[in-house]
Protein backbone atom coordinates (compact mmCIF):
# COMPACT_ATOMS: atom_id res chain seq x y z
CA UNK A 1 0.00 0.00 0.00
CA UNK A 2 2.59 2.51 1.00
CA UNK A 3 4.26 2.44 -2.66
CA UNK A 4 1.46 3.14 -4.07
CA UNK A 5 0.86 5.81 -1.62
CA UNK A 6 4.44 7.31 -2.56
CA UNK A 7 3.60 6.78 -5.95
CA UNK A 8 0.95 8.98 -5.77
CA UNK A 9 2.42 11.54 -3.93
CA UNK A 10 4.43 12.02 -7.32
CA UNK A 11 1.64 13.19 -9.09
CA UNK A 12 0.30 16.22 -8.15
CA UNK A 13 -3.37 17.98 -9.39
CA UNK A 14 -2.44 21.56 -8.06
CA UNK A 15 -4.60 24.29 -9.99
CA UNK A 16 -2.65 27.44 -11.77
CA UNK A 17 -3.21 30.28 -10.49
CA UNK A 18 -5.20 32.99 -12.38
CA UNK A 19 -3.74 35.20 -15.36
CA UNK A 20 -4.72 38.59 -14.90
CA UNK A 21 -3.93 41.50 -17.89
CA UNK A 22 -4.59 45.02 -17.85
CA UNK A 23 -7.36 46.81 -20.15
CA UNK A 24 -5.98 47.87 -23.40
CA UNK A 25 -6.98 51.32 -22.85
CA UNK A 26 -4.80 51.75 -19.57
CA UNK A 27 -1.26 51.91 -21.35
CA UNK A 28 -1.19 53.75 -24.45
CA UNK A 29 0.84 53.13 -27.63
CA UNK A 30 3.00 56.49 -26.94
CA UNK A 31 3.66 59.79 -25.18
CA UNK A 32 1.17 62.69 -25.98
CA UNK A 33 4.02 64.80 -25.00
CA UNK A 34 6.51 63.38 -27.07
CA UNK A 35 7.82 65.46 -29.93
CA UNK A 36 10.09 63.71 -32.88
CA UNK A 37 11.63 66.70 -33.28
CA UNK A 38 13.59 67.16 -30.11
CA UNK A 39 17.13 65.71 -29.73
CA UNK A 40 17.01 62.42 -27.30
CA UNK A 41 20.16 61.27 -25.01
CA UNK A 42 20.31 57.91 -23.93
CA UNK A 43 20.09 57.55 -20.50
CA UNK A 44 21.85 55.01 -17.62
CA UNK A 45 21.13 53.12 -15.19
CA UNK A 46 22.65 55.56 -12.89
CA UNK A 47 20.69 58.42 -14.53
CA UNK A 48 22.10 60.80 -12.16
CA UNK A 49 25.53 60.52 -13.51
CA UNK A 50 23.87 62.64 -16.57
CA UNK A 51 24.36 65.80 -14.53
CA UNK A 52 28.61 64.37 -14.71
CA UNK A 53 28.86 65.57 -11.08
CA UNK A 54 31.37 64.32 -8.97
CA UNK A 55 29.52 65.56 -5.97
CA UNK A 56 26.24 64.17 -6.37
CA UNK A 57 27.99 61.11 -7.61
CA UNK A 58 29.52 61.00 -4.08
CA UNK A 59 26.58 62.10 -2.23
CA UNK A 60 24.23 58.86 -3.95
CA UNK A 61 26.83 56.82 -2.96
CA UNK A 62 26.88 57.81 0.33
CA UNK A 63 22.75 57.26 0.82
CA UNK A 64 23.53 53.87 -0.69
CA UNK A 65 25.40 52.86 2.43
CA UNK A 66 24.16 54.73 4.67
CA UNK A 67 20.33 55.83 4.55
CA UNK A 68 18.27 54.20 7.24
CA UNK A 69 15.13 53.29 4.69
CA UNK A 70 17.77 51.04 2.78
CA UNK A 71 18.80 49.62 5.40
CA UNK A 72 14.93 48.57 6.91
CA UNK A 73 14.49 47.98 2.77
CA UNK A 74 17.66 45.33 2.54
CA UNK A 75 16.14 44.31 6.49
CA UNK A 76 13.02 43.23 4.50
CA UNK A 77 14.32 41.91 2.09
CA UNK A 78 16.40 39.49 4.23
CA UNK A 79 13.17 38.51 6.11
CA UNK A 80 11.87 37.49 2.56
CA UNK A 81 14.91 35.25 1.76
CA UNK A 82 14.41 33.45 5.38
CA UNK A 83 10.62 33.07 4.93
CA UNK A 84 11.06 31.29 1.55
CA UNK A 85 13.52 29.12 3.41
CA UNK A 86 10.88 28.18 5.89
CA UNK A 87 8.15 27.47 3.55
CA UNK A 88 10.72 25.05 1.50
CA UNK A 89 11.03 23.31 4.62
CA UNK A 90 7.33 22.49 4.79
CA UNK A 91 7.68 20.08 1.78
CA UNK A 92 10.79 18.53 2.40
CA UNK A 93 11.77 14.79 4.33
CA UNK A 94 11.36 15.61 8.36
CA UNK A 95 14.00 13.59 10.32
CA UNK A 96 14.18 13.54 14.07
CA UNK A 97 16.14 11.58 16.50
CA UNK A 98 15.37 10.59 20.40
CA UNK A 99 17.45 9.26 23.61
CA UNK A 100 16.08 8.44 26.48
CA UNK A 101 17.24 6.58 29.94
CA UNK A 102 15.28 5.60 33.28
CA UNK A 103 16.30 4.28 36.35
CA UNK A 104 13.03 2.51 38.12
CA UNK A 105 13.77 1.04 41.56
CA UNK A 106 11.26 -0.94 43.83
CA UNK A 107 10.88 -2.75 46.96
CA UNK A 108 9.03 -4.77 49.24
CA UNK A 109 9.29 -6.13 53.06
CA UNK A 110 9.06 -9.87 53.69
CA UNK A 111 9.30 -10.24 57.57
CA UNK A 112 11.98 -8.50 58.63
CA UNK A 113 14.04 -8.59 55.21
CA UNK A 114 13.37 -5.81 52.82
CA UNK A 115 14.15 -6.39 49.00
CA UNK A 116 14.88 -3.94 46.39
CA UNK A 117 14.85 -4.00 42.70
CA UNK A 118 16.55 -2.08 40.76
CA UNK A 119 16.11 -1.50 36.63
CA UNK A 120 17.93 0.88 34.25
CA UNK A 121 16.67 1.32 30.40
CA UNK A 122 18.16 3.02 28.11
CA UNK A 123 16.05 4.23 24.40
CA UNK A 124 17.05 5.87 21.66
CA UNK A 125 15.19 6.34 17.52
CA UNK A 126 14.40 7.96 14.62
CA UNK A 127 11.29 9.49 13.31
CA UNK A 128 10.49 10.41 9.90
CA UNK A 129 7.07 12.11 8.37
CA UNK A 130 6.98 13.61 5.03
CA UNK A 131 3.87 15.36 3.46
CA UNK A 132 2.85 14.15 -0.09
CA UNK A 133 2.17 17.47 -1.63
CA UNK A 134 -0.76 15.93 -3.61
CA UNK A 135 -2.80 18.95 -4.29
CA UNK A 136 0.23 21.77 -4.35
CA UNK A 137 -0.36 22.91 -1.13
CA UNK A 138 2.92 23.20 -0.18
CA UNK A 139 4.67 23.75 -3.32
CA UNK A 140 2.12 26.96 -4.12
CA UNK A 141 2.82 28.55 -0.27
CA UNK A 142 6.76 28.30 -1.52
CA UNK A 143 5.95 30.00 -4.58
CA UNK A 144 4.00 32.36 -2.79
CA UNK A 145 7.25 33.02 -0.89
CA UNK A 146 9.25 33.00 -3.66
CA UNK A 147 7.89 36.13 -5.25
CA UNK A 148 7.38 38.14 -1.82
CA UNK A 149 11.14 37.50 -2.14
CA UNK A 150 11.53 38.82 -5.42
CA UNK A 151 8.82 41.32 -4.91
CA UNK A 152 10.68 42.61 -1.68
CA UNK A 153 14.17 42.83 -3.90
CA UNK A 154 12.04 44.86 -6.74
CA UNK A 155 10.94 46.90 -3.96
CA UNK A 156 14.68 47.59 -2.47
CA UNK A 157 15.57 49.32 -5.62
CA UNK A 158 12.61 51.31 -6.04
CA UNK A 159 13.77 52.26 -1.99
CA UNK A 160 16.94 53.32 -4.07
CA UNK A 161 15.32 55.23 -6.98
CA UNK A 162 13.36 57.16 -4.90
CA UNK A 163 16.16 57.81 -2.23
CA UNK A 164 18.68 58.85 -5.13
CA UNK A 165 15.95 61.16 -6.36
CA UNK A 166 15.58 62.99 -3.14
CA UNK A 167 19.63 63.23 -3.00
CA UNK A 168 19.32 65.05 -6.46
CA UNK A 169 16.36 67.04 -5.78
CA UNK A 170 18.31 67.97 -2.15
CA UNK A 171 21.21 68.48 -4.01
CA UNK A 172 20.54 70.75 -6.29
CA UNK A 173 18.16 72.90 -4.41
CA UNK A 174 20.66 73.57 -1.91
CA UNK A 175 23.59 74.51 -4.99
CA UNK A 176 20.46 77.23 -6.56
CA UNK A 177 20.44 78.56 -2.73
CA UNK A 178 24.14 79.13 -3.00
CA UNK A 179 23.88 80.63 -6.01
CA UNK A 180 20.73 82.47 -5.88
CA UNK A 181 22.82 84.27 -2.47
CA UNK A 182 25.71 85.00 -4.86
CA UNK A 183 23.01 86.31 -7.19
CA UNK A 184 21.49 88.97 -4.32
CA UNK A 185 24.63 89.72 -2.91
CA UNK A 186 25.97 90.96 -6.83
CA UNK A 187 22.30 92.56 -7.15
CA UNK A 188 23.37 94.93 -3.42
CA UNK A 189 26.80 95.41 -4.56
CA UNK A 190 25.33 97.23 -7.89
CA UNK A 191 22.37 98.91 -5.82
CA UNK A 192 25.07 100.25 -3.19
CA UNK A 193 27.39 101.16 -6.31
CA UNK A 194 24.32 103.46 -7.40
CA UNK A 195 24.16 104.76 -4.03
CA UNK A 196 27.08 105.97 -3.96
CA UNK A 197 26.67 107.37 -7.20
CA UNK A 198 23.77 109.12 -5.55
CA UNK A 199 25.16 110.94 -2.78
CA UNK A 200 28.44 112.07 -4.90
CA UNK A 201 25.25 113.59 -7.33
CA UNK A 202 23.49 115.40 -4.20
CA UNK A 203 26.46 116.76 -2.78
CA UNK A 204 26.81 117.97 -6.35
CA UNK A 205 23.31 119.27 -6.19
CA UNK A 206 22.54 116.92 -8.95
CA UNK A 207 20.50 114.53 -7.75
CA UNK A 208 17.63 115.17 -4.99
CA UNK A 209 17.32 113.73 -1.39
CA UNK A 210 14.32 111.61 -2.16
CA UNK A 211 16.59 109.81 -5.20
CA UNK A 212 19.04 109.11 -2.26
CA UNK A 213 15.91 107.70 0.06
CA UNK A 214 14.58 105.51 -2.89
CA UNK A 215 17.58 103.74 -4.01
CA UNK A 216 18.59 103.11 0.10
CA UNK A 217 15.03 101.91 0.02
CA UNK A 218 16.38 99.08 -2.65
CA UNK A 219 19.47 97.91 -1.04
CA UNK A 220 17.20 97.23 2.25
CA UNK A 221 14.65 95.05 0.05
CA UNK A 222 17.49 93.24 -1.60
CA UNK A 223 19.12 92.93 2.03
CA UNK A 224 16.01 91.14 3.33
CA UNK A 225 16.58 88.44 0.93
CA UNK A 226 19.01 86.79 2.25
CA UNK A 227 18.06 85.91 5.89
CA UNK A 228 15.45 83.64 4.43
CA UNK A 229 17.95 82.36 1.96
CA UNK A 230 20.24 81.05 4.53
CA UNK A 231 17.59 79.88 6.60
CA UNK A 232 16.70 77.52 3.53
CA UNK A 233 20.14 76.93 3.04
CA UNK A 234 20.64 75.18 6.73
CA UNK A 235 17.09 73.65 6.33
CA UNK A 236 18.39 71.91 2.81
CA UNK A 237 21.56 70.98 4.58
CA UNK A 238 19.96 69.53 7.34
CA UNK A 239 17.83 67.55 5.04
CA UNK A 240 20.64 66.27 3.00
CA UNK A 241 22.67 64.73 5.71
CA UNK A 242 19.55 63.02 7.06
CA UNK A 243 18.82 61.51 4.01
CA UNK A 244 22.68 60.58 3.88
CA UNK A 245 21.56 58.84 7.44
CA UNK A 246 24.07 61.22 9.51
CA UNK A 247 24.01 63.80 12.21
CA UNK A 248 23.07 67.30 11.70
CA UNK A 249 26.41 68.57 13.10
CA UNK A 250 28.66 66.41 11.46
CA UNK A 251 29.82 67.85 8.16
CA UNK A 252 28.83 66.61 4.05
CA UNK A 253 31.04 64.07 2.66
CA UNK A 254 31.86 66.45 -0.09
CA UNK A 255 32.29 70.41 -0.22
CA UNK A 256 29.45 71.55 -2.48
CA UNK A 257 30.90 74.59 -4.29
CA UNK A 258 28.87 77.96 -5.38
CA UNK A 259 29.28 77.26 -9.56
CA UNK A 260 26.54 77.48 -12.05
CA UNK A 261 23.66 74.74 -12.16
CA UNK A 262 23.83 72.24 -14.47
CA UNK A 263 22.48 73.11 -18.03
CA UNK A 264 20.02 70.37 -19.23
CA UNK A 265 18.93 70.60 -23.27
CA UNK A 266 18.16 66.93 -24.56
CA UNK A 267 15.18 65.03 -23.27
CA UNK A 268 16.10 61.82 -21.91
CA UNK A 269 15.34 58.73 -24.55
CA UNK A 270 11.58 58.01 -23.33
CA UNK A 271 10.34 54.40 -25.17
CA UNK A 272 6.92 53.46 -25.14
CA UNK A 273 4.71 53.44 -22.17
CA UNK A 274 4.28 49.48 -22.16
CA UNK A 275 8.45 49.62 -21.34
CA UNK A 276 8.02 51.13 -18.21
CA UNK A 277 6.07 48.01 -17.11
CA UNK A 278 9.00 46.15 -17.46
CA UNK A 279 11.82 48.97 -16.19
CA UNK A 280 10.01 50.43 -13.21
CA UNK A 281 10.65 48.64 -9.80
CA UNK A 282 7.94 50.01 -8.14
CA UNK A 283 5.43 48.51 -10.96
CA UNK A 284 7.36 45.22 -10.49
CA UNK A 285 6.75 45.23 -7.19
CA UNK A 286 3.22 45.13 -7.44
CA UNK A 287 2.75 42.96 -10.49
CA UNK A 288 4.89 40.48 -8.62
CA UNK A 289 3.21 41.00 -5.27
CA UNK A 290 -0.23 39.82 -7.00
CA UNK A 291 1.17 36.67 -8.40
CA UNK A 292 2.60 35.95 -4.92
CA UNK A 293 -1.43 36.42 -3.76
CA UNK A 294 -2.49 34.26 -6.52
CA UNK A 295 -0.39 31.42 -5.66
CA UNK A 296 -1.70 32.08 -2.29
CA UNK A 297 -5.39 31.33 -3.10
CA UNK A 298 -4.33 28.01 -4.79
CA UNK A 299 -2.38 27.22 -1.80
CA UNK A 300 -5.88 28.43 0.50
CA UNK A 301 -7.98 26.07 -2.09
CA UNK A 302 -5.53 22.71 -1.69
CA UNK A 303 -6.10 23.18 2.65
CA UNK A 304 -9.79 22.27 1.89
CA UNK A 305 -8.20 19.29 0.17
CA UNK A 306 -7.12 15.78 2.34
CA UNK A 307 -3.51 15.60 3.28
CA UNK A 308 -1.42 12.42 3.05
CA UNK A 309 1.00 12.25 5.14
CA UNK A 310 3.60 9.14 5.49
CA UNK A 311 5.31 8.34 8.62
CA UNK A 312 8.17 6.13 10.12
CA UNK A 313 9.92 5.32 13.12
CA UNK A 314 13.15 3.27 14.33
CA UNK A 315 13.63 2.34 17.73
CA UNK A 316 16.23 0.88 20.16
CA UNK A 317 15.89 0.17 23.65
CA UNK A 318 17.81 -2.30 26.43
CA UNK A 319 18.51 -2.58 29.87
CA UNK A 320 22.04 -2.30 29.20
CA UNK A 321 23.95 1.02 27.28
CA UNK A 322 26.33 -1.01 25.18
CA UNK A 323 23.20 -3.35 23.73
CA UNK A 324 20.76 -0.86 23.35
CA UNK A 325 21.71 -1.18 19.68
CA UNK A 326 20.76 -4.80 19.20
CA UNK A 327 17.05 -4.95 20.13
CA UNK A 328 14.86 -2.68 17.98
CA UNK A 329 11.66 -2.20 16.11
CA UNK A 330 10.29 0.10 13.17
CA UNK A 331 7.20 1.17 12.18
CA UNK A 332 5.39 2.77 8.75
CA UNK A 333 2.58 4.31 8.75
CA UNK A 334 0.42 6.87 5.85
CA UNK A 335 -2.32 9.05 7.10
CA UNK A 336 -5.35 10.52 5.49
CA UNK A 337 -6.53 13.89 7.51
CA UNK A 338 -9.01 16.10 5.93
CA UNK A 339 -11.39 18.54 7.11
CA UNK A 340 -14.88 18.11 8.09
CA UNK A 341 -16.52 20.91 9.71
CA UNK A 342 -14.66 23.75 10.42
CA UNK A 343 -17.42 26.51 10.29
CA UNK A 344 -16.46 27.78 7.24
CA UNK A 345 -13.12 29.37 8.27
CA UNK A 346 -11.17 27.14 5.07
CA UNK A 347 -13.72 28.92 3.21
CA UNK A 348 -13.58 32.02 4.15
CA UNK A 349 -9.88 31.65 4.21
CA UNK A 350 -10.38 31.35 0.26
CA UNK A 351 -12.53 34.32 -0.12
CA UNK A 352 -10.39 36.13 1.91
CA UNK A 353 -7.12 35.29 -0.43
CA UNK A 354 -9.37 36.53 -3.33
CA UNK A 355 -10.66 39.80 -2.05
CA UNK A 356 -6.53 40.27 -1.42
CA UNK A 357 -5.62 39.65 -4.91
CA UNK A 358 -8.45 41.82 -6.43
CA UNK A 359 -6.79 44.71 -4.59
CA UNK A 360 -3.63 43.64 -5.26
CA UNK A 361 -4.39 43.99 -8.98
CA UNK A 362 -6.05 47.34 -8.57
CA UNK A 363 -2.72 48.59 -6.74
CA UNK A 364 -0.79 47.09 -9.98
CA UNK A 365 -3.05 48.79 -12.18
CA UNK A 366 -2.48 51.90 -10.06
CA UNK A 367 0.91 51.92 -10.72
CA UNK A 368 1.02 51.34 -14.03
CA UNK A 369 -1.38 54.95 -14.72
CA UNK A 370 0.62 56.23 -11.83
CA UNK A 371 3.83 55.91 -13.70
CA UNK A 372 2.53 57.23 -17.58
CA UNK A 373 1.22 59.98 -15.51
CA UNK A 374 4.47 61.18 -14.31
CA UNK A 375 5.92 60.52 -17.43
CA UNK A 376 3.36 62.58 -19.02
CA UNK A 377 3.44 65.19 -16.34
CA UNK A 378 7.42 65.67 -16.22
CA UNK A 379 7.09 66.12 -20.41
CA UNK A 380 4.28 68.50 -20.01
CA UNK A 381 6.08 70.68 -17.70
CA UNK A 382 9.53 71.00 -19.19
CA UNK A 383 7.90 71.81 -22.54
CA UNK A 384 5.99 74.71 -20.31
CA UNK A 385 8.88 75.25 -18.03
CA UNK A 386 11.58 75.57 -21.01
CA UNK A 387 8.60 78.44 -22.94
CA UNK A 388 8.15 80.21 -19.63
CA UNK A 389 12.47 80.72 -18.79
CA UNK A 390 12.92 81.68 -22.59
CA UNK A 391 9.87 84.15 -21.79
CA UNK A 392 11.72 85.63 -18.75
CA UNK A 393 15.17 85.79 -21.09
CA UNK A 394 13.19 87.86 -23.59
CA UNK A 395 11.98 90.11 -20.27
CA UNK A 396 15.37 90.52 -18.84
CA UNK A 397 17.10 91.87 -22.44
CA UNK A 398 14.07 94.42 -22.40
CA UNK A 399 14.63 95.43 -19.04
CA UNK A 400 18.43 95.85 -19.96
CA UNK A 401 17.63 98.03 -22.82
CA UNK A 402 14.99 99.85 -20.59
CA UNK A 403 17.62 100.63 -17.94
CA UNK A 404 20.60 101.57 -20.04
CA UNK A 405 18.05 104.30 -21.81
CA UNK A 406 16.59 105.29 -18.21
CA UNK A 407 19.68 105.94 -16.71
CA UNK A 408 21.49 108.08 -19.78
CA UNK A 409 17.95 110.22 -20.11
CA UNK A 410 18.34 110.55 -16.13
CA UNK A 411 21.69 111.48 -16.64
CA UNK A 412 20.58 114.75 -19.15
CA UNK A 413 17.93 115.77 -16.72
CA UNK A 414 15.18 114.31 -18.54
CA UNK A 415 13.44 111.73 -16.52
CA UNK A 416 12.94 111.08 -12.72
CA UNK A 417 15.42 108.40 -10.80
CA UNK A 418 12.63 107.01 -9.89
CA UNK A 419 12.01 105.28 -13.39
CA UNK A 420 15.98 104.30 -13.43
CA UNK A 421 15.09 102.84 -9.82
CA UNK A 422 11.70 100.86 -11.61
CA UNK A 423 13.81 99.36 -14.57
CA UNK A 424 17.09 98.05 -12.03
CA UNK A 425 14.31 96.74 -9.41
CA UNK A 426 12.38 95.15 -12.78
CA UNK A 427 15.80 93.77 -14.16
CA UNK A 428 16.92 92.28 -11.23
CA UNK A 429 13.56 90.89 -10.20
CA UNK A 430 13.60 89.00 -13.21
CA UNK A 431 16.78 88.04 -13.23
CA UNK A 432 16.21 85.95 -9.81
CA UNK A 433 12.60 84.69 -11.52
CA UNK A 434 15.11 83.32 -14.43
CA UNK A 435 17.59 81.28 -11.86
CA UNK A 436 14.34 79.94 -9.83
CA UNK A 437 12.55 79.10 -12.82
CA UNK A 438 15.77 77.40 -14.29
CA UNK A 439 16.45 75.81 -11.01
CA UNK A 440 12.17 74.29 -11.37
CA UNK A 441 13.48 73.45 -14.81
CA UNK A 442 16.27 71.18 -13.84
CA UNK A 443 13.94 69.88 -10.84
CA UNK A 444 11.34 68.36 -13.08
CA UNK A 445 14.35 67.04 -15.62
CA UNK A 446 15.06 64.76 -12.30
CA UNK A 447 11.69 64.06 -11.40
CA UNK A 448 11.72 62.39 -15.42
CA UNK A 449 14.54 60.71 -14.95
CA UNK A 450 13.41 59.14 -11.84
CA UNK A 451 10.08 58.36 -13.64
CA UNK A 452 12.30 56.58 -16.69
CA UNK A 453 15.17 55.06 -14.75
CA UNK A 454 14.68 51.14 -14.25
CA UNK A 455 16.46 49.20 -11.89
CA UNK A 456 19.68 50.47 -10.12
CA UNK A 457 22.95 49.11 -10.21
CA UNK A 458 23.64 49.55 -6.47
CA UNK A 459 27.47 48.70 -7.00
CA UNK A 460 29.46 47.85 -3.62
CA UNK A 461 26.19 49.15 -1.28
CA UNK A 462 26.46 47.24 2.13
CA UNK A 463 22.46 46.98 2.08
CA UNK A 464 22.74 44.84 -0.97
Amino acid sequence: MLPALMFAGGCKFAPQPAQRTLEPQIIPEQYSSVSNQLKTLSLPNQWWHVFKSPELNKLVETAFTNNLDMAVAAARLRQAHERVIISGAAGSFQLSGSGGASLEKSGNTRGDIRVENTRESYSTGLNAAYEVDIWGRISSSERASELVYEATEQQLNATALTISGSIARSWLQLKSVMQEMTLVRGQITTSRQALELLKVRQRAALSAAVDVYQQESQVAALERLLPPLEELHDDLNHQLKFLLGIPASCSLPVDLKCEPLPVVKKLPECGMPADLIVNRPDIQTAWLNLQAQEWTVVSRKAERLPALTLSGSLSFEDQEISDVLKSWYANLAAGLIGPVLDGGRRAAQVRLAEAQSDENFVYYTESVLQAIREVEQALSRDRNRRNYLNAIDNEISYNQKTLEESFNRYRKGLMEYLNVLTALAAKQGAERRQHSAHTQLILNRIDLYQALAGRLVLGGAKHE
